[in-house]
């Protein structure tokens, strides 16, 4: 069966390595020194040659070759050979993505118990360790920390963070780079040359910069161009093959968005679309496109950066002098989102046509409808008192016109309490009666009589407080001392409740204080039926003194407490007698 190219041009020695020369440095140096570690932890994103180095670093380990130290290993002793071809009883591999288990790693753990067999070292290679459960992880710890002086193990990871801290921490941690394109084109000009294919400078161009620094992707993408039986390749072949669309394309697509011709831009999406090209990918290279068109515009010498024939570099140049740089600036950035929310959808197609129209300049601003407020229902007219005409209903405001149709006066979220047209009229003849400094316990009596109306609970205001003036719109009222707290619990609804029946400037301010309990006991009950207030005499009760209330007070310390539960409860009142 004919391997796959990464696996037939997987290298065998170190200098085949690509892009990685630091790496290979240190290993070289602690071979030739023998200051091999005990464990390795190599990182970094998948084809980049942590797996083969692990290899190479196996046979350097393990060589019996006659050759100089800096050429460990050599690739052709049996040794060598017998790893290569995966039967070296002394090299052991785990793919720990599909044997993570606490009993893969123990049988793994049984196995160097014993001496190596052929070689000097037993070499343990554990592929996607990040992928162990945490019982294996744990199982593994107290072997990798202290292994027999003759294994080595050699950890291969694309993502370190999801590794255990201890386990990064007993090993020498060796960061695989993406490899450079200048390097993949170079390695891979040398096997196109080895395999009698003749391949242009762009087309290697092409491949490393698709590849993104992985060397196996770049042999995948040039494994698919050569296995057509093409001996020669050059760009537009590469393109073809991987889906995408020609530097013409791009050119043209562009300066149909510039012009703001949409038409344009839709049909030739239209045609490269039915010709195969996979959306996706068209809009990655529109964006490498834009960023070209940057490079251009700024950099004399673009050649050294851009993967382009001179012939393209310049149209790109010329496109850049009649695109300003905040339109390519802005077709990067929506671009970008447009790629990302691609990654998410099955219909890239739409995404990539939605991107042009908005390029071209046919943003859609659309407003948020504006809900209008209906206006409070006015009072009624009196018979002898005209109505007002009806006015027209004026349009919904735009939004640009929306701060100016805020309504100056704050929204009131509290509802007051209802009254009869009796009592409001009561009312408001006592607030215009009361406007210096009026009857003050008749006005704290009324509100008390509203919050009645709301909660059964506050009936217990009015027998704890007593008015003592009013004055510049402020109303006092002396609350008993203990029931203070309590009382000034309700403030809010008592100053909702005052402002809503004297205007929005009344205010109620509560002090602790002595009362008459008799005056209190005694001031009138307004808004309240007859039917509703406790018959006392009728049940044969006495209001409480004074002194009673407090006696049942000291009584208990947590009286009060007591008294505001058994109230709310009840929805009623409680009063204690001397029993008499």
């Amino acid at each position: 069966m004919q391997l796959a190219l990464y696996r037939a041009e997987r290298p065998e020695v170190f200098e085949d390595i690509i892009g990685q020369k630091q790496i290979v440095r240190i290993l070289q140096n602690q071979i030739k020194s023998g200051t091999v570690s005990q464990a390795y932890l190599f990182t970094g994103t998948h084809g980049t040659g942590k797996t083969s180095t692990a290899r190479i670093l196996a046979k350097a380990v393990n060589c019996i070759g006659e050759t100089d130290a800096d050429k460990v290993p050599c690739g052709s002793c049996a040794n060598c050979e017998a790893i290569r071809e995966g039967r070296f009883v002394d090299v052991i591999e785990l793919d720990a993505a599909s044997n993570n288990k606490v009993d893969d790693l123990r049988a793994i753990i049984d196995l160097i118990k014993y001496p190596p067999t052929i070689g000097r070292y037993k070499v343990v290679i554990i592929d996607e360790v990040h992928m162990l459960t945490p019982g294996a992880e744990n199982a593994f710890l107290k072997t990798l920390e202290e292994p027999p002086e003759y294994i080595i193990f050699i950890l291969a990871t694309t993502d370190p963070q999801k590794v255990k801290a201890t386990i990064r921490s007993r090993c020498m941690q060796l960061n695989f780079k993406r490899v450079s394109e200048d390097e993949l084109a170079e390695g891979m000009h040398r096997i196109c040359s080895k395999n009698g294919v003749e391949i242009t400078a762009e087309a290697l161009g092409t491949i490393a910069q698709k590849a993104d620094g992985s060397v196996r992707d770049a042999l995948t993408i040039l494994e698919q161009c050569m296995a057509a039986g093409d001996k020669f390749i050059d760009k537009e072949l590469v393109l073809e093959y991987l889906g995408c669309a020609g530097e013409d394309f791009y050119l043209g697509l562009t300066d149909a968005v510039a012009n703001g011709d949409l038409g344009q831009a839709l049909t030739d999406i239209d045609e490269i679309v039915r010709q195969g090209k996979d959306a996706k990918l068209v809009l990655k290279d529109w964006l490498e496109h834009y960023r070209n068109l940057m490079i251009t515009k700024y950099v004399d010498k673009a050649d050294k950066i851009i993967n382009a024939s001179e012939e393209n570099i310049e149209r790109l140049r010329q496109q850049a002098h009649s695109i300003e740089i905040s339109e390519i600036e802005r077709a990067i950035r929506l671009i970008s989102e447009y790629i990302n929310i691609g990654r998410y959808s099955d219909r890239p197609r739409i995404l990539l046509e939605t991107a042009a129209v908005r390029l071209a300049g046919s943003d859609v601003v659309i407003e948020a409808p504006v809900r209008s407020v209906r206006p409070a229902a006015a009072p009624k007219p009196s018979a002898h008192v005209a109505a007002p005409a009806p006015k027209r209903e004026e349009p919904a405001p735009r939004t640009a016109e929306l701060a100016q149709a805020v309504p100056e006066e704050p929204i009131t979220m509290f509802t007051a309490p209802e009254q009869s047209q009796e009592d409001l009229e009561a009312d408001m003849q006592l607030a215009r009666a009361t406007s210096g400094s009026g009857d003050a316990q008749e006005m704290w009596s009324r509100i008390c009589s509203a919050l009645e109306r709301t909660q059964n609970s506050y009936s217990m205001i009015r027998r704890f407080s007593q008015a003592q003036s009013y004055s510049g719109n402020e109303l006092t009222v002396v609350v008993k001392k203990n029931k203070h707290a309590l009382i000034a619990s309700a403030s809010e609804d008592i100053d909702r409740t005052a402002k809503s029946m004297y205007g929005s400037r009344t205010r109620v301010s509560l002090i602790p204080g002595d009362i008459d309990a008799r005056r209190a006991a005694a001031a009138p009950v307004i808004g309240r039926a007859e039917s509703e207030m406790p018959a006392f005499a009728d049940a044969g009760y006495d209001a409480p003194s004074e002194d009673q209330i407090e006696a049942a007070m000291s009584a208990d310390e947590n009286f009060d407490e007591l008294m505001k539960n058994l109230e709310e409860a009840f929805g009623m009142e409680i009063s204690i007698t001397d029993g008499e």
